[in-house]
């Protein structure tokens, strides 16, 4: 592999556990929300599922 493909494919294995730590963010504030029925938890939750989407983590 050359030398531009292993930097390539560090760095989508960075994004990869980038978004499985915005993910688990996701399910604990869902999970949270529906404990205490807290709006701000609804939007953190809305604003992580956004920036998952656009690619924005």
């Amino acid at each position: 592999m050359t030398e531009a493909l292993t930097e390539l494919a560090s760095r989508i294995r960075q994004e990869l556990d980038e978004l499985q730590r915005v993910v688990k963010r996701i399910v604990a504030g869902w999970q949270q929300a529906k404990r205490t029925a807290d709006d701000f938890h609804i939007d953190a939750v809305a604003l992580n599922l956004h920036g998952f989407y656009s690619g924005v983590v």
